[in-house]
């Protein structure tokens, strides 16, 4: 746990449920005592393995055991439903010239790729949005088409609006938690 201050958008916070299981509270909007903890894969690690950390937030002594597996899978799910978001509110640009377009004309704020993108497509594009985030999910590009109401891609641009913002705050989550 770094200790340093940060917004609680930026944040994952972790609480006690009446059972006494941990769990991922991804919206911070469940009930009682609470810990905020960094979304990176060495965070949560270092949690796992001395769950002590949680002891004075949390006012019980946790079983941290698979928090990392929770974590990453509240993530994927944020992740999933941002995409879907995204493409309703028109906020992603598929296929090779529309990524390519969208990445030129400095509308995009982020690229992700699919797990089975070609290495020589993830080169080019890549090489192209320099300065741009780019995420591989765990999906291949059917899965990506299928998640986006489309056929097969490959990639999409994640196009700047206010959507496409919270989609690349969850895939700078996904980056870290990988």
């Amino acid at each position: 746990m770094s200790r340093q201050r940060r917004q609680a958008a930026e944040m994952v916070r972790l609480v006690i449920s009446p059972e006494g299981d941990l769990l991922v509270d991804y919206r911070g909007k469940l009930p009682g005592r609470g810990a905020w903890v960094e979304p990176s894969r060495q965070a949560v690690e270092q949690i796992e393995r001395k769950p002590g950390l949680l002891r004075r937030s949390l006012r019980a002594q946790p079983d941290t055991k698979g928090l990392l597996a929770k974590v990453q899978a509240a993530n994927r799910k944020a992740v999933l439903d941002a995409l879907s978001l995204c493409q309703r509110a028109g906020a992603l640009r598929g296929g090779k010239e529309g990524v390519r377009g969208a990445i030129s004309s400095g509308s995009a704020l982020a690229l992700v790729l699919a797990s089975d993108t070609s290495p020589r497509l993830a080169v080019d594009l890549r090489s192209r949005a320099k300065e741009l985030p780019v995420a591989v999910l765990d999906l291949d590009t059917s899965e990506l088409g299928n998640r986006v109401g489309k056929g097969p891609r490959a990639a999409l641009a994640v196009l700047a609006s206010k959507p496409g913002k919270h989609l690349v705050r969850e895939l700078r989550r996904y980056m870290a938690l990988r």
